[in-house]
């Protein structure tokens, strides 16, 4: 019976100490996970957060929107290169896909502790009247549900764009 207990508890342990290893050695591969945020479906999860601008009453995205975009005063360049710099600034975030002159980035940002990767699509567009807004798609690569935490990351990462925002 003790051997049996023994086995058990080895079997528990590497099973933990392998999902351990296999999150942190995620590879981000740049073909899956840089998607347009317009387009990309909607996880079946609750651990996803997607921006989107609406024109003239009308999301430009038929999947799920959590938040409305933003219209800026400055073209997309600026607001590009703005967004990319306060990015590369956040703990444990590298762009795995795209530029800021293409207007179209995919991060990846890794969480403290045990390093679960969160993916968040970019792209900033140009308005016909000179102004610009931008659609953003933050998701979870691992777990069910997220706690606020793609939510959250969007509201920050759009908050330091806040001083160009449409008054």
């Amino acid at each position: 019976m003790r051997v049996l207990f023994m086995l058990i508890a080895f079997l528990i342990v590497a099973a933990v100490i392998g999902g351990v290893v296999m999150v942190r050695t995620a590879t981000d591969d740049a073909t899956v996970w840089h998607v347009n945020p317009l387009e990309a479906p909607t996880p079946a999860t609750p651990n996803s957060f997607r921006v989107v601008p609406v024109l003239g009453g009308q999301p430009q995205s038929a999947e799920r929107v959590d938040m409305e975009a933003p219209i800026y005063a400055a073209n997309p360049a600026i607001i590009a290169l703005a967004l990319d710099e306060f990015a590369l600034r956040q703990p444990r975030t590298e762009r795995i896909a795209g530029t800021p002159e293409s207007g179209w980035m995919t991060y990846v940002q890794r969480s403290d502790l045990m390093r679960y990767p969160d993916y968040v699509s970019v792209m900033i567009f140009e308005l016909e009247d000179g102004n610009s807004t931008i659609a953003l798609f933050s998701r979870s690569r691992f777990g069910h549900g997220d706690m606020g935490v793609n939510g959250d990351r969007m509201r920050r990462w759009l908050g330091t764009l806040s001083s160009f925002e449409v008054q």
